[in-house]
């Protein structure tokens, strides 16, 4: 069986942040320049997708053992790659990908958040 990334809504996890369930560590994909341009208060880890090896997200990732882990990018396809990645590299049992991603976000949760 392949193991693939689970989709995520942006309704979903807005409500899994704000529930008492223990919260996913959220890892933003997209460039440093992007970031400038919109960000969300609650991502855990930025891994930038141009900087991506095997031995810098490994580095971030074995630091929570036994976490689940939702990826962002900007519209959903980058965080999709990169938690495929992640999976096909056995860094994680299971991973959730942000559909829409920050676009999303800020469409549908928080009009605050620049889309771009």
């Amino acid at each position: 069986m392949i193991n693939t990334p689970k989709s995520l809504t942006v309704h979903d996890l807005n409500n899994w942040i704000n529930s008492q369930n223990e919260n996913p560590i959220i890892i933003d994909v997209r460039e440093n320049l992007e970031i400038d341009l919109a960000s969300l208060s609650f991502v855990d880890i930025y891994i930038p997708i141009s900087k991506v090896s095997f031995e810098y997200v490994s580095s971030l990732i074995l630091k929570y053992p036994e976490k689940k882990f939702v990826i962002l990018c900007h519209k959903g396809i980058r965080s999709y790659n990169f938690a495929q990645w992640l999976l096909d590299n056995d860094l994680v049992k299971e991973v959730w990908n942000l559909k829409e991603g920050i676009d999303g976000w800020s469409i549908h949760i928080d009009s605050s958040i620049p889309r771009y």
